[in-house]
């Protein structure tokens, strides 16, 4: 979809209902912000490793790997948040279609869940469920003022360590499964708590990405895209990473594999959270040098169509990865790994040629397909 958004107006400004509102403004641009897209593209890529060192990576996985995989889900995360933000300043859409769409995504959640890990769907608040929860939650965000929302953003951000130390944090989140069985859970929680604290990414923190991004957006576009990096942006995320990497491996928190799998953010820790901010800042900051890099240009395609890729890639690992490889070294790991990322690019190519010969497909083809 065209990647215009409109301004914020200014918190001086005469608002009208209940804060800021969205209209169009004169740094509106007329074409896909192709920054973004490379940016949710590295969050596909990366994430493709991560989900896949889960079922097929033997123990222990190198250090710096659990690092690499540790930014994928923040960054695909504000990138959700930032597209809301978007769409709801140039398309004027009321809540009822952010409800929808967040209904979508977390029927396609719902789907992954059923037929994809034969579980019973809801329970342990995989990503996708967060980002259709955030969508309806960030249109009305962003009717706040400036001030209020950035102090929302952060307040959601400190409440998560708080919480983990009143409600506890499971090592796994409950799953009841269809085939198989669920890992042995020595600390099982509730779903609600899962939610709200401790299954894979509940509201607390999670939901603080996706308002950073609304936040980050309106900035972004009220300059202009295509203007180069924001110094003050990149001031900020260099900031946020010099304080949050200190403060993080300081206290680096218990860093749980669940189930093999490496991210270093279970539980997420306030220096985690700062770090991760950080980083995103910064690789949007850099990409803006010069998006039109070719070897941006794979990683531009896997983000036109980030949902689509996302299933895609779950299913198969699940159906056809591992049921033909056991646990293995990393040096077989990386040649899959390599494998299955190339075979999602050449997928999101195709996408792309398939949408410029169907211009007029259904509207859930368009929202599946990018």
């Amino acid at each position: 979809m065209p990647m215009n958004i409109s301004t914020i107006e200014k918190s001086q400004a005469a608002p009208s209902g209940t804060g800021t509102e969205l209209r169009a403004g004169r740094g509106a641009p007329k074409k896909r912000d192709i920054s973004i897209d490379i940016l949710r593209g590295i969050a596909v890529f990366t994430m493709i490793g991560a989900n896949l060192a889960g079922p097929m990576l033997a123990a222990p996985p190198p250090y710096w790997f659990r690092l690499y995989g540790s930014f994928a889900a923040p960054t695909f995360i504000l990138v959700a948040g930032m597209m809301m933000a978007f769409t709801s300043g140039t398309r004027h859409y009321g809540a009822r279609h952010f409800l929808a769409r967040g209904l979508m995504v977390m029927a396609v959640a719902a789907a992954i869940d059923l037929f994809v890990w034969n579980m019973v769907p809801f329970m342990s608040v995989d990503v996708l469920y967060l980002v259709g929860l955030a969508l309806p939650l960030a249109y009305f965000f962003l009717r706040l003022k400036v001030p209020a929302r950035w102090s929302v953003a952060l307040a959601v951000f400190a409440a998560a360590p708080v919480l983990q130390k009143v409600f506890g944090y499971t090592d796994f989140p409950g799953e009841i499964h269809f085939l198989g069985q669920a890992p042995t859970v020595n600390h099982p929680t509730g779903v609600l708590q899962h939610w709200l604290v401790d299954g894979w990414f509940p509201v607390f923190p999670w939901l603080g990405f996706s308002l950073l991004g609304a936040n980050l957006a309106a900035r972004r576009w009220d300059r202009g895209h295509g203007s180069g990096p924001d110094r003050t942006e990149l001031l900020a995320g260099l900031s946020l990473l010099a304080v949050g990497g200190t403060v993080w491996t300081l206290d680096p928190g218990a860093a749980l594999m669940r189930d093999g799998y490496i991210e270093l953010f279970y539980p997420p820790t306030l220096g985690y959270l700062a770090t991760a901010a950080g980083v995103v800042i910064i690789l949007l900051s850099l990409i803006d040098v010069r998006p039109s890099l070719a070897a941006f240009k794979p990683l531009q395609a896997l983000g036109e169509c980030a949902l689509f890729m996302y299933a895609l890639h779950l299913a198969l690992i699940r159906y056809l990865i591992a049921p033909a490889f056991h646990k293995v070294g990393f040096q077989a790991f990386f040649w899959l790994y390599a494998a299955l990322s190339l075979s999602l690019i050449a997928s999101a190519y195709g996408l792309r040629t398939l949408r410029k010969a169907w211009p007029e497909r259904p509207y859930f083809a368009r929202f599946l397909m990018g």
